[in-house]
């Protein structure tokens, strides 16, 4: 079964750009390199004033999820500097085109 990753941050004043150019580098860098990375999405709302920035994965299954999160240098830890607040959730993917 397929595995979403629903991340909401919540940037630090002033480190907005700065978060989403990285989190566009790092999704474009998995879509690209990681085996069994079906999706990997940057949006942000469209009300002007919301700060916050989602990062939504669709992983093939809990086997590439594993070995995405085991690859050397795997790290999350450039984004405590610039986040105020992230949420987590990963699910069980029920219907996604891409998801078997």
């Amino acid at each position: 079964m397929a595995l979403g990753i629903y991340i909401e941050y919540m940037p630090r004043a002033g480190c907005r750009d700065t978060l989403l150019s990285r989190l566009r580098e790092e999704a474009e860098r998995c879509r690209r390199d990681d085996e069994g990375c079906l999706r990997m999405e940057v949006a942000v709302p469209q009300k002007v004033d919301d700060q916050r920035i989602f990062l939504i994965e669709l992983w093939r299954d809990r086997a590439a999820l594993d070995a995405h999160s085991s690859k050397p240098g795997h790290s999350h830890a450039w984004q405590e500097s610039l986040v105020e607040s992230k949420r987590v959730s990963v699910c069980d993917v029920l219907a996604s085109p891409g998801a078997q």
